[in-house]
């Protein structure tokens, strides 16, 4: 670990808040950062569902989920929650921000493994950071940790 990844603030996990993409779109102009600080939290799973053609198969509904977090270490503290969020007949994809790591080597974006081609999963991905802002609300989110700590 990082020296300054040690030092920024991490809280055990409490709770986390759900939010769909459009209602980001829609009641946040697209800026997850607004979302963020008009709750005033720091942990978030943005979630929204996609009906894709797949090569090879008939129309697939999509459950894609995206963590942003400052206070969950690993994904395995939020996949199982998060999957349980979708129905049986959706794809699952989960992927997860950890925005206490912004600004160290060990930052990147986790992606679980899918059996769906990397261009569609990526994609999938790519929409929630674009349509969320998400490079924004990160570097908000770390931030917002480091000013805690000082």
């Amino acid at each position: 670990m990082s020296l300054l990844s040690k030092s920024k603030n991490i809280n055990a996990p409490e709770s986390i808040d759900i939010v769909t993409l459009s209602d980001i779109r829609n009641d946040f102009g697209g800026s997850l950062s607004r979302y963020l600080e008009d709750k005033e939290i720091t942990d978030v799973i943005i979630i929204f569902s996609a009906d894709i053609n797949v090569k090879n198969q008939d129309k697939a509904n999509f459950f894609v989920s995206m963590a942003i977090t400052t206070n969950f270490l690993l994904p395995e503290m939020i996949e199982p929650f998060t999957r349980s969020l979708a129905n049986e007949h959706q794809k699952f994809l989960f992927s997860w921000v950890p925005a206490h790591l912004f600004g160290t080597e060990e930052f990147s974006i986790f992606i679980e493994n899918s059996e769906f081609g990397e261009f569609l999963v990526n994609g999938l991905v790519g929409e929630i950071i674009r349509e969320a802002n998400v490079e924004d609300a990160v570097a908000y989110l770390s931030e917002k940790i480091v000013t805690q700590v000082s």
